[in-house]
């Protein structure tokens, strides 16, 4: 019986030591010790300021605001990662998340919304991210109507009713419309067309929209106090940027963004891409310069009648940025190139054309 009491001592002892050893280094993250804490799980929390950090995981980078008010996020990478998002932020700090800011809708920043609004917190958007999002869903109950119509045809048209009629039935039958509308709702509570202010932790937090660069919804949000900008996609570190033509992006967007970054930042800002390390004013001008080289010079070759496959062939135009690994990333070289082509095909349609 005493060898079992002093067992259970001893791994009592080993569970408390476990214990404060992770705490002990949430606590050199705090104090500057160690620029990173990497828990057990895939969520690294990289400290920027004394007050701000960002976490990498599978999805697009967070960014935290860490204070007496609570907790402010920006983004909220996949549904899947959630938990070990809040776990990683309640290692940090034990204020809640109250307040939540999507950069733009791709799932890679808002696949999370759900778990976060079921955990009490708030999200804002600017407001074509709300209407991406909720066009998202009603893509997807629609498919769901079309498979249960599919299924079930000959049971709603038995009277003949026409197959608009039988389709309504199926809706009405369903209630998948509504139980998606209601059960999973990831939407943002709170919409902006172009600016929003917070104050918070001491900080003066700017969200401000940049038009038509990575998607139409795109936001920066600006710690003015602590002089950290996080840029969602409308700026990546060290990767080809990818510009989502079919939902509002633009490479001259995109290259006013990273433009409007150059205006508002210094030497001394802290820059959080939407992937990639923190970055600094240089790496986002090299970025700019690499982006504008290319699209001239694409441009170039397309008014001189290149066709696409000739452009990708043409190994030499990206050699200096695949060298240092741009295309390893999401985008690759081939999908950069054409995605360029094509945003200039349609900017200048036949002036230019193919051999």
């Amino acid at each position: 019986m005493i060898r079992v009491k002093q067992l259970f001592i001893f791994l009592l002892c080993l569970n408390i030591t476990v214990v404060f050893s992770q705490d002990d280094d949430v606590n050199d993250v705090k104090n500057g010790k160690t620029d990173t804490y990497v828990p057990t799980y895939p969520v690294a929390a990289i400290k920027v300021t004394d007050s701000i950090y960002m976490l990498k995981g599978k999805g697009g980078n967070i960014g935290l605001c860490l204070g007496k008010d609570g907790t402010f996020m920006i983004d909220d990478q996949f549904a899947d990662g959630s938990s070990a998002i809040l776990n990683t932020v309640s290692r940090l700090t034990l204020k809640p998340v109250q307040f939540l800011v999507n950069t733009h809708f791709h799932g890679d920043h808002t696949g999370g919304n759900k778990n976060m609004i079921d955990a009490g917190v708030v999200i804002f958007s600017q407001e074509n991210v709300r209407n991406r999002l909720l066009a998202e869903i009603r893509g997807k109950a629609e498919d769901s109507l079309q498979k249960i119509f599919e299924m079930n045809k000959e049971k709603f048209m038995k009277d003949g009713a026409v197959e608009e009629k039988a389709i309504e039935g199926a809706k009405r039958a369903s209630g998948i419309v509504e139980d998606l509308m209601s059960k999973d709702n990831p939407l943002p509570m709170i919409t902006f067309a172009e600016d929003l202010t917070f104050y918070y932790n001491g900080e003066k937090i700017v969200v401000f929209h940049v038009h038509n660069a990575h998607t139409d919804g795109d936001s920066m949000v600006y710690f003015t106090q602590s002089n950290v900008l996080h840029t969602g996609d409308a700026f990546v570190n060290g990767q080809y940027p990818f510009i989502d033509l079919m939902n509002g992006g633009s490479f001259d967007g995109y290259l006013n963004g990273l433009s409007k970054i150059l205006m508002m930042a210094n030497e001394e800002t802290k820059i959080i891409p939407g992937h990639g390390d923190v970055a600094s004013l240089e790496d986002v001008k090299y970025t700019k310069s690499m982006l504008e080289f290319l699209t001239s010079r694409v441009a170039y070759h397309y008014m001189d009648r290149k066709s696409l496959e000739q452009v990708l062939a043409m190994k030499e135009l990206t050699k200096e940025f695949d060298d240092k690994g741009f295309g390893n990333g999401f985008i690759s070289t081939q999908k950069l190139i054409t995605a360029i082509y094509k945003d200039t095909e349609a900017k200048y349609g036949n002036k230019g054309g193919k051999n």
